[in-house]
């Protein structure tokens, strides 16, 4: 069996089981083309998956290409270079997915990040040590500097210390795929071209007890409770996403 493959019964979250829903992404003289499909079958190296519905881009996937395979696991994002082939006659689409290269953790325990600016505005929610209680909203405008699935890098004034909590408002939270409201912990607070910026974690739902009460919690907005893994992974594949239209561009 080979090393990335589970059975359907099997508690490894790091491997590909069958009936997983994979996506795979052809990139050929700077296009891309991004594909949704599931594992039907699975023999050796070689991945028999359902016909290849089209999500996004411009790049047509052919016979014999090169295509990176990536799939969502609880714990993180992982990926796999393959050569796909359609199977002769099959009048259902079937492709065979032939793996060259072995598992990658994609999301790894730094997040990925890119620079991006995205308008946002934030709150001082809880303040650190003697502050520590939970704020009448005072919302203030900012945007961030860098993201990742993780956390950002955004503007703050000088009310914003080590270990805050505020709550941040995001423009752009639908295309990014994340709730508009976001509770997110203060790690640190630099200084960049005389402006203060705060490096800030984002605090998803099963962690909200590491810095609330049961009481607290129950008091926050909604919205903030609705970021979990499941719209981590989402923000995560919107940064790789931003990754590979930069590449395209000649940005990195």
């Amino acid at each position: 069996m080979h090393p990335m493959i589970n059975t359907a019964t099997s508690k490894n979250n790091s491997a590909l089981s069958l009936w997983d829903k994979i996506e795979i992404i052809i990139e050929q003289e700077g296009n891309t083309g991004e594909y949704v499909t599931r594992v039907e079958d699975i023999n050796g190296n070689v991945i028999t998956a359902s016909k290849p519905e089209f999500a996004k881009g411009s790049k047509l996937l052919t016979a014999g290409a090169r295509v990176y395979v990536r799939f969502f696991k609880p714990d993180a994002i992982y990926g796999f270079s393959a050569i796909i082939r359609p199977i002769q006659k099959d009048p259902t689409g079937l492709v065979k997915l032939y793996v060259l290269g072995g598992l990658e953790r994609v999301q790894r325990r730094n997040f990925v990040r890119i620079d991006l600016k995205v308008h946002l505005k934030y709150a001082l929610f809880k303040g650190a040590s003697s502050r520590r209680k939970l704020k009448k909203p005072c919302w203030k405008i900012s945007f961030s500097r860098n993201i990742s699935a993780g956390g950002m890098l955004m503007k703050v004034e000088d009310d914003v210390k080590k270990d805050d909590i505020l709550l941040v408002r995001v423009d752009n939270c639908k295309t990014m795929g994340i709730p508009r409201l976001l509770a997110v912990f203060c790690c640190r607070v630099i200084n960049i071209n005389d402006t203060n910026f705060a490096g800030v974690e984002f605090i998803r739902r099963d962690r909200l007890s590491k810095h609330f009460t049961q009481d607290e919690i129950e008091k926050l907005p909604s919205q903030v409770r609705k970021f979990n893994v499941g719209t981590q992974n989402k923000l995560v594949r919107f940064v790789l996403d931003k990754q590979v239209e930069e590449r395209r561009k000649g940005l990195i």
